[in-house]
């Protein structure tokens, strides 16, 4: 059976973290740090922070969450080289029922009232969330950054198998997701040990493969 993610979802809220994580495709290896907290007024963020040659790139999600769902209010994306920057902002604005992207891509889309709807740095917090609940199938929705355009991605539970940090192995959740509007598939291997963390994320498109790889927790 193939579950939505609605204001009905439940599980545990994720305890905070940090981890060293490499990140590799065609044109660029980094490594940067990912890092969950919870600051005092109850909001979350989830960030990724990296160097590259002569730059940055600073990836934040901001959210609120409790034992029932991730409520995101804002998603950014700053990648500085050299002289250049390019940013790309989500808000999420509940008051007006708008999501709205300002930087390298501009628009207003309405935003659903019926459906959670997840940026691309918190959905990661979600599988976790539903993989500890023991999904086998599930869908999250995301907007398209280029057009604001809500689009289903999809899940399924494969067989364990083994992955490693660094020298250590765990015996890992295999998940893959599936875009039925893109040829293209992501896998997240999620160590039970470490309460699902990603240790280990293959992205494979046409434009190339991408690789996500923990390194240490600190």
């Amino acid at each position: 059976m193939l579950m939505a993610v609605s204001a009905n979802t439940a599980d545990q809220v994720i305890p905070d973290y940090k981890a060293n994580y490499t990140f590799t495709n065609s044109n660029v290896r980094m490594e940067g740090v990912r890092e969950l907290k919870t600051f005092a007024d109850g909001t979350r963020s989830l960030s990724f922070n990296a160097k590259i040659p002569l730059g940055k790139i600073d990836i934040t999600s901001e959210f609120h969450e409790n034992k029932n769902f991730i409520s995101t209010d804002l998603y950014s994306m700053t990648a500085k080289v050299t002289f250049l920057k390019q940013e790309r902002i989500l808000k999420f604005d509940r008051l007006e029922n708008t999501l709205s992207s300002t930087g390298k891509f501009n628009w207003v889309e309405d935003l659903p009232a019926s459906l959670e709807i997840f940026d691309p740095l918190n959905a990661q917090l979600q599988i976790r969330k539903m993989v500890a609940q023991g999904a086998q199938q599930f869908s999250l929705f995301l907007p398209e950054m280029k057009t604001g355009e809500i689009k289903s991605n999809q899940y399924s539970l494969k067989e364990d198998r083994e992955c490693r940090m660094g020298d250590q192995p765990y015996q890992c959740k295999v998940v893959e997701r599936y875009r039925p509007q893109e040829d293209r598939v992501t896998t997240y291997f999620l160590a039970p040990e470490l309460g699902y963390m990603i240790v280990r994320m293959e992205d494979r498109d046409e434009d190339g493969d991408t690789l996500l790889e923990l390194q240490s927790l600190l």
